[in-house]
This record gives C-alpha cells, structure tokens and sequence, in this order.
C-alpha cells in the first residue's frame, strides 16, 4: 500500500531540497571565485623576517599588528623536518638574556610565550645538554610578531620556523591589510597549490 502525504508535507520536503540546491551553489560559487583570485599568501623569500641573508635587521612586526582581525591570521609554523630540537633553541629562548641557575637564558624570545618545548624521548639528567626538544607552535597564542622567525634564522639557527596565513581564519579582505602594510611587498593573491 503506497504512503500517502499531504501537500504540506510534499511542498515541505520540495523546500528543504531547493535550499539545499541553492546553497550548495552558492558554496560551488565561492569556490570557483577563491580559486580564479587566489588566496593570501606569504612569499618567505621576500619578508625580511624569513628571507635569508636578512640579519641584524630589525624584526617586523606588521603581520602581528596590521591585520583586521584582533588575532592575526597569519602565524608562525615549525618546519620540524628541518628543525634540529636543540637545547637552547634561539627561537625560544632570548639568547642575549642572562643565564639562569640551570645553565639556560633566562628569557624566551616569543612575548606571547607561543612556542611549546617538550622533552623527545628520555630525559638525561646528568647532561641536560644531551636532550633533544620538540618546539611546537601553539597557534592559539601565536600573533605572527615574527620574533621566533628571525631567531631561527642563521648563523644560529637552521630557518625551520617561517610566517604562514592560516587561510581558516583569514577573512580573505579584497585590499588586505598586511599586504598594504608590508614594506616588502611579500603578499600576493596566489592559487592556493601554487
């Protein structure tokens, strides 16, 4: 025996399925338009605060302090491929601070204390300088000030940590602030696999 609906109940599930047409293309739509525009992006090898070779410059602080979000959508990443878990890392730690009771500066570098160090493995407490360290960003804190970025840098450290747009928190403004800001003319709208 067949089910019999009323019209409400028909005309009712017609307009659940419309909406979900409906929003389903306008979804297909913004799609297509991020793809033909591209998204922000950083180019590491034009900001002073990554590009090599740039040293004892001083630290810019425009991806921190220019965005339109109150938290910056741009953040650093740890590249922990290329990272060499030291014992004093020159990201985390202001190596030009005095040296506490434990052999170690006694100051981070990062102002929002943004950068996790844990132990790797076994902790030998004999030789602390013995114990390698996994430097994890907590992106929760991190602001893109750029601080830790040029610590790694060489001559003392190994470059793993550069400045990322996190694009799920971008808003993806049409003339973005950083990049009207950026006296290194190092954001562009790119294709995101680009």
């Amino acid at each position: 025996m067949a089910e019999q609906y009323t019209r409400r109940e028909v005309l009712q599930t017609a307009a659940r399925g419309a909406t979900l047409v409906g929003l389903g293309g306008v979804g297909a739509f913004l799609a297509l338009k991020a793809g033909r525009e591209g998204v922000w992006q950083l180019d590491v090898e034009r900001c002073v605060n990554s590009r090599h070779g740039a040293v004892g410059v001083p630290v810019c602080d425009k991806c921190a302090t220019t965005c339109v979000l109150a938290l910056s959508a741009v953040r650093a990443v740890n590249d922990h491929a290329k990272c060499g878990r030291c014992y004093i890392c020159p990201a985390y730690f202001d190596i030009k601070s005095a040296v506490g009771p434990d052999g170690l500066p006694s100051h981070k570098l990062c102002p929002r204390d943004a950068i996790v160090r844990t132990v790797i493995g076994d902790f030998d407490p004999r030789d602390p300088a013995n114990n390698y360290y996994e430097y994890v960003i907590d992106e929760t804190k991190c602001n893109g000030c750029g601080k830790c970025v040029m610590g790694c840098k060489e001559p003392a450290g190994l470059g793993s940590i550069r400045l990322a747009v996190r694009y799920d928190l971008c808003v993806d403004c049409n003339r973005c602030a950083i990049a009207s800001a950026c006296p290194d003319d190092a954001y562009a709208r790119r294709p995101l696999d680009a």
